[in-house]
C-alpha cells in the first residue's frame, strides 16, 4: 500500500512539473525510480559502499547518472560506477566519487546552503531555464545536469560561478544544439 501511495505521489508531482521543461513525463517518471535503483545496486555491491566510511549521492536526469560523494578506496569508486552502468535504463554514468573520508556534517550543510543560493539565483535570471537544470552540490563542487542549449548552459554556469563558496563547477549537460 505504501509503494502504491508513493507511486501516486510521484506521478502527481511529475505531472504538475511536466510543463516545466523539455523532458517527457515518461523520462521524469523513469528518473524518479532510476536514481534509487542505482543507489541500491551500488550499496549492495560492497559493505563499505553502504557503511559510514562512504557517502554516496546518486542523481538521475534523463537517464544520465551522477555518482558523487566520498569513498575510502579507488576500487570502491570503480565498483560503484560498474554497478551503476549495469542498471537497466542508465544511458551514461559520471563517476565523480572522491577517494577520501566522507564530508563532515558542516560541509554537507554548506552544500545545501550553496544549492539553495544557486537555485534562487537561477530563478531570478531570465536567461537560465531553471526548470531544465538539476543542481547537486557535494563538498563545494557544483554539478549541473540538464538538457539545454549552449547559451543556456553558459548562463547557468555564470550564475553558479557568481555564488560565493563554490569551489568548482562541473557541467554534465546534454546539449540540444
Amino acid at each position: 500500500m505504501k509503494r502504491f501511495a508513493l507511486i501516486l505521489a510521484t506521478l502527481a508531482v511529475t505531472l504538475s512539473l511536466a510543463a516545466c521543461g523539455s523532458r517527457s513525463i515518461g523520462n521524469k517518471i523513469d528518473d524518479q525510480f532510476l536514481g534509487p535503483d542505482v543507489a541500491s545496486s551500488i550499496s549492495n555491491a560492497h559493505a563499505d559502499l553502504s557503511s559510514p566510511t562512504s557517502r554516496i549521492v546518486v542523481t538521475a536526469y534523463n537517464g544520465v547518472i551522477l555518482i558523487a560523494g566520498q569513498t575510502p578506496r579507488s576500487e570502491l569508486k570503480d565498483l560503484a560506477a560498474q554497478r551503476a552502468r549495469n542498471v537497466q535504463g542508465v544511458k551514461k554514468v559520471y563517476n565523480e566519487l572522491q577517494v577520501q573520508q566522507p564530508a563532515s556534517l558542516l560541509a554537507r550543510s554548506n552544500d545545501s546552503l550553496l544549492t539553495s543560493k544557486i537555485k534562487t539565483q537561477m530563478l531570478a535570471d531570465s536567461n537560465v531555464p531553471s526548470t531544465k537544470i538539476k543542481v547537486i552540490t557535494e563538498n563545494g563542487i557544483v554539478y549541473l545536469l540538464g538538457v539545454v542549449n549552449r547559451s543556456e548552459a553558459n548562463a547557468a554556469t555564470a550564475v553558479v560561478q557568481s555564488v560565493s563558496g563554490v569551489q568548482k563547477v562541473v557541467r554534465l549537460f546534454e546539449y540540444t544544439n
